[in-house]
C-alpha cells in the first residue's frame, strides 16, 4: 500500500530520493539543496508531499503550493514525479 506524507524536514533519506526523482522530472532542472529544501518547508506556502510503499522507500513526491489571493484561498500543484522503478 502507498502512504502520502508531508515532508517536515530535510533528510538524507529526502536528498536521496530527490536526487532520483528530479532528474526523471527535468533533465534541466538542478535537485535542489538542503538550504533550498530548508527554505522551501520553512516557507508556508510550499507543502512537499512525498509517496512511499509498505516497505519504506520514497517512491515520488509533488509540491503542493497554497496562497491566498483577493477571493479566498488558492492551491497548486507542481512537480509531480514518480519514481520509473515503482
Amino acid at each position: 500500500m502507498i502512504h502520502v506524507e508531508e515532508c517536515s524536514e530535510v533528510t538524507s533519506e529526502l536528498i536521496e530520493a530527490l536526487e532520483r526523482l528530479i532528474p526523471q522530472l527535468s533533465s534541466s532542472s538542478a535537485v535542489p539543496t538542503s538550504a533550498e529544501l530548508e527554505e522551501m518547508l520553512g516557507s508556508g506556502a510550499s507543502h512537499l508531499l512525498v509517496a512511499r510503499d509498505d516497505s519504506g522507500p520514497i517512491l515520488g513526491c509533488m509540491t503542493l503550493v497554497v496562497f491566498r489571493i483577493p477571493t479566498g484561498v488558492r492551491a497548486w500543484i507542481e512537480d509531480v514525479v514518480v519514481d520509473s522503478e515503482a
